[in-house]
């Protein structure tokens, strides 16, 4: 059992330096807010901001020391779009799980939800070679100015009607697997809904409505200390009533992601 723990090791691994320190979240999201470019090529709009009269935040109860949450109104083309949509479909869809326990090797393991009722397909091998999603990430990569080894491969989602995940957060209170927290989720919606399928941040109070090409970003750690998660990140994804609801989702990690997950240390593909 020894032998296993040390095998996902953070040295065993050679993980590499955390891409972020304290102050640099703050420091990104500063940039976005205030880079014109983001504005006219992808429709930035800071949505929550900890000052939001400075950063011109348009969601009306934004409060100062609110955490970060900004939309990208127009950031995938259409053809990410379809080549999103395509690599789910290639990839086949089925009912979402949830990470379960931890064996004694180390290794997590998988359980079917019950707080989520959508089914999800994890976009690898050839949907990774689809240029459209070649290209989504490409985008991320260039905005975020964190390479792609820390991200979890394209989760695609796909929800109709009735369908919805509760209240949950995206990383865990405290993390010292080798990949680290989730530090930001970008989440991309690819298409319209006619009604419901909002991603809501329950203690916020933040309701944000599907747009087909929307980039939806947030972070799940703090900016003073990106190794613990910030409690007030709960969402959930309200039930569609009208429509569907398709959806993608890069988890960026503060560490490696790839290496862990190659050697079977993260439990997401196991």
């Amino acid at each position: 059992v020894n032998r296993s723990k040390k095998r996902c090791s953070k040295e065993q691994l050679n993980t590499p330096e955390p891409v972020w320190e304290a102050g640099d979240l703050n420091k990104l999201f500063v940039n976005w807010a205030t880079n014109e470019t983001m504005k006219d090529e992808f429709g930035l709009e800071v949505l929550s901001s900890p000052e939001p009269e400075k950063y011109d935040a348009t969601w009306e109860k934004a409060a100062d020391g609110a955490p970060w949450v900004v939309v990208f109104n127009n950031f995938l083309s259409d053809s990410e779009v379809a080549d999103l949509i395509r690599g789910g479909e290639m990839e086949g869809f089925e009912r979402s799980t949830d990470q379960g326990a931890i064996n004694e090797v180390g290794e997590m393991e998988k359980v079917v939800s019950k707080t989520r009722t959508s089914s999800n397909a994890w976009c690898m091998h050839s949907c990774e070679r689809l240029s459209g999603v070649r290209s989504a990430t490409n985008k991320i990569e260039e905005v975020t100015g964190i390479s792609h080894v820390n991200y979890e491969s394209f989760q695609l989602l796909h929800y109709d009607k009735n369908q919805f995940y509760r209240s949950h957060h995206d990383s865990s209170r405290t993390d010292d697997t080798p990949a680290g927290h989730r530090i930001l989720t970008f989440f991309l919606y690819l298409t319209d809904v006619e009604e419901g399928g909002e991603t809501y941040f329950n203690k916020l109070g933040l309701a944000v409505k599907p747009k087909k090409g929307k980039a939806l970003v947030w972070p799940s750690v703090r900016d003073d200390n990106p190794n613990l998660w910030d409690a007030r990140m709960f969402h959930e994804a309200k039930d569609v009533i009208k429509g569907k609801k398709m959806a993608a989702n890069h988890w960026i990690h503060l560490n490696d992601y790839h290496t862990p997950n190659d050697w079977g240390c993260t439990g997401s593909f196991s």
